[in-house]
C-alpha cells in the first residue's frame, strides 16, 4: 500500500510540472488525472487492512511471546556483554580484590590491637622496673633511718673516738677545751660518729658538748603581723638530728637558751574571744610548743609566768604586755624529749613601730650514762 501511494504521488508530481495552461485549467486537469490512481490505492490499502484483521485472530497473538523489542535484544547480545566486560569487568574484579585485601589488613589490625606493641611492651616492662627500684630504694633509705648502722671495729679505751660525750672525754682524763670525735651510742651499731666542740672549762664536774647553729645570732622580726608568719628554720652544724638524738639520749641532761625581745610585739595575745600564739618553736620531731624558755613544758607560759614576775602582772610573759617599751622573755630549754629547736616563728610585728629580736643558743649537753 505505501508503495503504490508512493508511485501515484510521483506520477502526480511529473503531471504538476509539465502543466502549461492556466492555473484554474491546470488544477481541473490533474483532478482529473490523480482520480483514477487515487481510487485504485485506496482498494488496495482496504484489502491489506483487512487481510491483517482477519489474520491476527487466526494465527495467533501479536506481537509474538517470543517476540524480543530491539533494545532487549541489544541487552541479551553476547557480543554487546563481551564488549562492555571488556571494560568493566577488570574494574569489578580489581575492586573485589582490594576489598578483600582490606578485609585482611582489617583483621590483622583487629590482632595487633589485642596485644600492645613490642616498643610498647618494652617500655611497660621498663616502667614497671623502675617503679620497683624506686621502692626498693625508698625501703633502703626508710631502713637507714630506722635501722642501726653496723660500724668498724674501734679501739675502745683508747681512742678518744668512741666515748659518747664530751663528759665521758672529761672523765677518762682528757680535759682540753676543742674539737673531737664522739660516738654517742658507743656500740658498733646506730650513727656515725661526728665531730663536736667540748667544753672542757665552766664546769669543773663535767664535759660539755656542745652543737652550733646557722642562727644564733640575734635576728629582727619585722613586717609580719599574722601568728607564726615569720619562720626560721634551724640547721645544725656537723650533725644530724639523728646523731644529736643519740647525744641527747646518751647525755645527763641538755639545754638550750631562747630569748625574744619585743617592742610592742607579744608572745600570746587574744582576738574577738580567741587566743592567739604569735611566737612559737617548734621540736626536733616538728611539734609547736607554746612555752618559753625558763617556764615548764605544757605551762604556756615564759619564765616570769612561772615565777609571777612579769610586767604589770601579766599571767604570762613580759612580751604580752605589747606596750610601745622593749621587754623580754628569754630562758633555758630543758627538756630532752623534744630538743634541739628546729624552727621559730613569730607574729605581731605588722605595724612599722612594732618589732622583735630573737636568739637562739647553742645546744649543750653534759653527764653521761655509764
Amino acid at each position: 500500500a505505501f508503495i503504490t501511494a508512493a508511485l501515484a504521488g510521483e506520477a502526480s508530481l511529473q503531471a504538476l510540472t509539465t502543466l502549461t495552461q492556466e492555473p484554474r485549467e491546470q488544477l481541473v486537469v490533474l483532478l482529473i488525472h490523480l482520480q483514477p490512481t487515487t481510487t485504485v490505492t485506496m482498494q488496495w490499502c482496504g484489502v491489506l487492512l483487512l487481510a491483517v484483521l482477519v489474520a491476527v485472530p487466526v494465527f495467533g497473538q501479536f506481537p509474538p511471546e517470543d517476540w524480543e523489542w530491539p533494545d532487549r535484544r541489544i541487552e541479551n547480545n553476547q557480543d554487546l556483554q563481551a564488549l562492555q566486560c571488556k571494560h568493566t569487568c577488570k574494574d569489578v574484579r580489581a575492586l573485589k580484590r582490594r576489598m578483600r585485601e582490606m578485609e585482611a589488613r582489617v583483621l590483622a589490625l583487629e590482632d595487633a590491637a589485642q596485644a600492645p606493641p613490642t616498643g610498647l611492651l618494652k617500655t611497660l616492662q621498663l616502667e614497671g622496673r623502675v617503679r620497683e627500684l624506686e621502692q626498693l630504694l625508698l625501703k633502703a633509705n626508710k631502713l637507714s633511718l630506722e635501722q642501726e648502722v653496723i660500724k668498724p671495729e674501734d679501739n675502745q679505751g683508747t681512742d678518744p673516738s668512741v666515748f659518747t660525750s664530751c663528759a665521758e672525754l672529761k672523765y677518762n682524763g682528757y680535759t682540753e677545751s676543742g674539737t673531737y670525735t664522739i660516738d654517742p651510742d658507743h656500740s658498733n651499731y646506730g650513727v656515725e660518729p661526728f665531730q663536736v666542740f667540748c667544753d672542757m672549762t665552766s664546769d669543773n664536774n663535767t664535759g660539755i658538748t656542745v652543737i652550733g647553729h646557722d642562727s644564733e645570732e640575734r635576728l629582727l622580726v619585722n613586717g609580719w603581723e599574722t601568728a607564726g608568719s615569720y619562720s626560721k628554720d634551724i640547721t645544725y652544724s656537723g650533725a644530724s638530728m639523728e646523731q644529736i638524738t643519740a647525744l641527747i639520749k646518751a647525755s645527763q641532761s641538755c639545754r638550750q637558751f631562747l630569748k625574744y625581745e619585743c617592742f610592742s610585739s607579744a608572745i600570746h595575745g587574744r582576738i574577738v574571744d580567741i587566743d592567739v600564739t604569735y611566737a612559737s618553736w617548734e621540736s626536733r620531731q616538728g611539734d609547736k610548743m607554746d612555752y618559753w624558755g625558763g617556764a615548764s613544758p605544757g605551762s604556756g607560759k615564759c619564765a616570769c609566768g612561772e615565777t609571777g614576775t612579769c610586767a604589770r602582772a601579766n599571767p604570762r610573759c613580759n612580751c604580752d604586755v605589747n606596750d610601745k617599751r622593749w621587754r623580754a622573755d628569754e630562758g633555758f630549754l630543758t627538756d630532752k624529749t623534744t630538743l634541739p629547736v628546729s624552727r621559730l616563728n613569730f607574729g605581731d610585728t605588722g605595724h612599722e613601730w612594732e618589732q622583735g629580736y630573737h636568739t637562739l643558743g647553742k645546744l649543750e649537753c653534759s653527764g653521761y650514762k655509764q
